[in-house]
């Protein structure tokens, strides 16, 4: 027998008439989960339009027949976002005719759909169409075969694009690792449940309006993705492309399409506690705006030096307002200074600038020369930045001696007035807490320490 492998789908030609793709908008995913926002300029959408009406070539859309249920199913745009965004702008009365158009008659140029003249009209409702190729056989958006395959000819398309790493692994739609930094990274979104964009990501964090970086390149969903490198390894470590790619690529998940439980991993909690602070830091600077970022923060070998700075303090000193504003002044008004205008008797400044690369061993040496900095910086303002107590947990000995000296009394249930026989915990389910809490300096030790039952340790603990 002849080799004949089964295909994995099959291509039926269809048209479309322009006028479908605006009329029936909601029946078209003109931007799929695997593709980015693209933008074309004015030139270039009146140059299609140029084209439509003078009947020139243009190349087929490839549409995926999705089917989001036995009784619906759209049409998902593998190829042709932009080709279909110009001419539902155009029914739209947002883009003209261009101007070309008048050696063919001077009724079409420079008009908008609505100026145009009921012959024209017809003409565009009637002869307009774009030819396409419907792929079928791969329409169960849930399924990540599906998807993978669906990716696979959107970038078989793009092979003439110019396309990063990043916006490669952004098609990764099954990666857990993928969708944490979509939600929290990327400008758009995409609504699983509806099978649809959403062009406003409500979820963004707030950290991204104060870093000055364009996100058109999804820079912002790999500074996010290197800042979870950083809490995985608890310090510094690969952050190049390759590693990168290869982190997202390892969170692949056979239920992963839509998944965002990565979301509940401790890296990832605590990539965002230390955003919340550095946005709560920073987020009154005066050169903030709604366009522009903090120009402190627009190169990412900088930013992630600052990070790692942020996390050392955040983890072993008390960061309390004082704290907070030897950080800010720090970046503000010592380092970048110096390193905006190294001198060249500057060498610590020069050596941090020089180790720019993403390897581990530049990256160690720009946080070891920061963090110097930083508390050079400190010693100078005369102010002082208070240690935690490395010691977290009360031992054994101590554990009985607090029980013994509080009777065995949940003490935030006296305070509400209830009786002691209320408030009477047993040793098997008392919880020592410190009275000042070990995140804000407080240590472990008898005299801070009180007993309480779980309900009120968890309560006061915020758990």
């Amino acid at each position: 027998m002849p080799f004949n492998p089964k295909p994995e789908y099959t291509i039926s030609p269809k048209l479309f008439p322009v006028g479908d793709f605006y009329r029936y908008a909601d029946e078209f995913v003109t931007r799929p989960p695997y593709q980015r926002k693209g933008v074309w300029s004015t030139k270039k959408k009146q140059a299609l339009l140029d084209s439509l009406f003078r009947r020139y070539y243009i190349p087929k859309i490839v549409i995926r027949e999705v089917r989001l249920n036995n009784d619906k199913a759209v049409n998902e745009v593998v190829d042709g976002q932009q080709r279909i965004i110009v001419v539902q702008e155009f029914f739209d009365n947002k883009l003209k005719l261009p101007k070309s158009l008048s050696d063919i008659h001077a009724g079409l140029a420079d008009k908008y759909y609505n100026d145009l003249g009921a012959e024209f009209k017809r003409f565009v409702d009637k002869e307009l169409q774009y030819d396409a190729d419907v792929v079928r056989g791969i329409d169960d958006p849930h399924n990540p075969q599906h998807q993978k395959i669906a990716t696979e000819i959107f970038w078989r398309l793009q092979q003439g694009e110019s396309l990063n790493f990043m916006e490669i692994a952004h098609a990764r739609l099954a990666s857990l690792v993928r969708n944490f930094v979509v939600k929290y990274a990327d400008d758009i979104t995409f609504d699983f449940s509806e099978y649809k964009p959403i062009d406003n990501n409500p979820n963004k964090h707030k950290f991204f309006n104060i870093y000055s970086r364009d996100n058109d390149r999804m820079q912002h969903l790999l500074l996010l993705t290197r800042f979870l490198l950083l809490e995985k390894a608890n310090g510094p470590t690969e952050l190049r492309d390759s590693a990168v790619a290869d982190f997202i690529d390892e969170t692949i998940s056979p239920n992963g399409i839509g998944n965002e439980t990565y979301e509940n991993d401790s890296y990832a909690k605590a990539v965002i506690s230390n955003l919340n602070t550095f946005y709560e830091i920073f987020k009154g600077d005066p050169m903030l705006d709604e366009k522009s970022g903090l120009k402190e923060l627009s190169r990412d070998y900088t930013t992630i030096s600052f990070y790692l700075l942020l996390r050392h303090l955040k983890n072993n000193y008390i960061l309390n307002e004082n704290s907070k504003k030897l950080f800010h002044d720090f970046i503000i008004n010592e380092f970048y200074p110096r390193w905006t205008n190294i001198s060249d008797e500057d060498n610590d400044v020069l050596l941090f600038s020089s180790s720019r690369q993403m390897d581990q061993n530049n990256i160690e040496e720009r946080s070891q020369i920061l963090r110097q900095l930083f508390f050079e910086f400190v010693n100078k303002q005369n102010a002082e930045i208070l240690t935690k107590d490395n010691k977290r947990n009360f031992n054994e000995a101590q554990k009985i001696m607090i029980y013994r000296h509080n009777k065995g009394f949940c003490q935030l249930c006296l305070s509400e007035g209830k009786s002691e026989k209320e408030a009477q915990v047993s040793w098997g389910e008392y919880e020592a807490d410190h009275i000042l809490a070990h995140s804000q300096g407080g240590t472990t030790d008898i005299n801070n320490a009180q007993v309480l039952c779980r309900y009120h340790n968890r309560k006061k603990s915020g758990k």
